[in-house]
């Protein structure tokens, strides 16, 4: 959990303008050193590795680079990091001929960030992929790599990769970026203080008008957290919104609510509208729902028996 000192840097206004903003955003992130390998002696197959999965991608050209070029890639990443004194120049020059490769194609190259991350041993050069991704405005690439680096999964020489990782998502939630402020929101509602977790809210509802995720944490804040005071009839609200935009965990939630009597003065259970949520929970694939369904088929809670369309869902 982040400390209340750090917290209190991340207090969010509008900015006074969103296209100074957002070349600032790309500055920044442009200032920054590249990621360092994982280990000074890193060798070319372990940031592109042989991998079958990988080859087979690149090969049937279902991105703008083939393999062996990605393999050229990754052998001058490493050779920039043979000498410290001259690394970032020499990376420098590795961006534009990254550029170059990619062919300004930026989804693809977030692609092959994502498989490199997947697949390589040492992950620098995918961190760095994502890193030139962002630099040319994407705005996911941008939220991606403050995520890493939050995380402390990026180490940048002469930065606390923390910090920086902070300010680009911070600087993203004033853009409006959804799950930027999912991310400062979720923050915010760690603090001690009561204006700052209300705030927290309302960049929630803010976000929740561009991603379902943001419904769903809200439902759940509502639910069975102490961010706000508990409100179940808020908590429904916000999970049927949820689930109806795609989030099938949120039909999961609605049917333990309904089944456990939550928000009922009685506490009476609604077996048979806990069974409808959990349906449509295993329909739209909810592991959770599916067995929830089945158990109730199987046991006759809210239907009568039916062994065989218990066995389907178990």
């Amino acid at each position: 959990m982040l400390s209340q000192t750090l917290l209190r840097t991340l207090r969010v206004s509008a900015p006074r303008s969103r296209a100074l903003s957002t070349v600032n955003i790309f500055n920044n992130i442009s200032q920054l050193p590249f990621p360092r390998l994982a280990d000074i002696d890193s060798s070319p197959d372990l940031v592109v590795p042989q991998n079958d999965t990988l080859v087979q991608i690149l090969t049937q050209n279902k991105v703008a680079i083939s393999f062996d070029r990605l393999t050229t890639l990754g052998r001058e990443f490493v050779a920039a990091h043979s000498d410290s004194s001259d690394s970032q120049v020499q990376l420098e020059a590795w961006r534009g001929r990254v550029m170059s490769e990619f062919g300004n194609n930026i989804n693809d190259m977030c692609t092959v960030s994502r498989l490199l991350g997947k697949y390589s041993p040492d992950k620098a050069m995918a961190f760095a992929l994502l890193k030139v991704a962002a630099e040319c405005g994407d705005h996911d690439a941008a939220f991606n790599y403050g995520i890493q680096l939050s995380r402390g999964k990026i180490m940048i020489p002469g930065h606390n990769s923390i910090k920086a990782g902070i300010v680009i998502i911070k600087t993203l939630s004033k853009l409006g970026h959804p799950m930027s402020q999912v991310t400062i929101a979720e923050i915010m509602f760690t603090s001690k203080d009561l204006n700052e977790r209300t705030r927290g809210i309302e960049m929630m509802k803010k976000a929740a008008d561009d991603t379902p995720v943001a419904c769903f944490k809200l439902g759940e804040v509502y639910r069975k957290t102490n961010v706000v005071p508990r409100d179940i009839s808020m908590a429904k609200m916000w999970h049927i919104k949820s689930a109806k935009r795609g989030i099938a965990a949120s039909y999961f939630t609605l049917g333990v609510i309904l089944s456990t009597g939550e928000g009922v003065i009685d506490k009476t259970p609604d077996f048979a509208g806990a069974l409808k949520m959990f349906e449509l929970g295993a329909a739209a694939g909810n592991v959770e729902s599916m067995y929830n369904a089945g158990m109730y088929y199987l046991e006759g809670k809210g239907v009568k028996k039916n062994a065989e369309m218990a066995v389907e869902y178990l």
